[in-house]
């Protein structure tokens, strides 16, 4: 039995990202993702709902939404993944009009 990878397939939507599968089997899988800033190898593990980045570890829900994130220590960052919208600066306080 192959590994469902809807939860995955959602995440790259909503992303809007496009994946390219190299490798499949019941345990994991295994492609590569096509970001606005280039190519990021990926490994899925389906029964963790866990996405495994170069620079990153992403958990996910049954749904594709995100639900942890733990960034690779003693790594240099992925330059080709783009942020997460969450981890964007957020823009300066106006300290005028308060």
């Amino acid at each position: 039995m192959r590994a469902s990878v809807k939860p995955l397939t959602h995440w790259v939507i909503y992303k809007g990202y496009k994946v390219h599968f190299t490798a499949r089997d019941a345990g994991s899988v295994a492609g590569v993702l096509t970001t606005p800033a280039g190519k990021v190898p990926f490994h899925y593990d389906p029964a963790a709902l866990r996405i495994s980045l170069p620079d990153a570890t992403i958990t996910i829900n049954e749904y594709g939404w995100e639900i942890g994130r733990q960034e690779k220590a003693n790594e240099p960052p992925n330059r080709n993944l783009p942020p997460a919208a969450q981890d964007k600066p957020k823009p300066p306080i106006d300290q005028d009009n308060q």
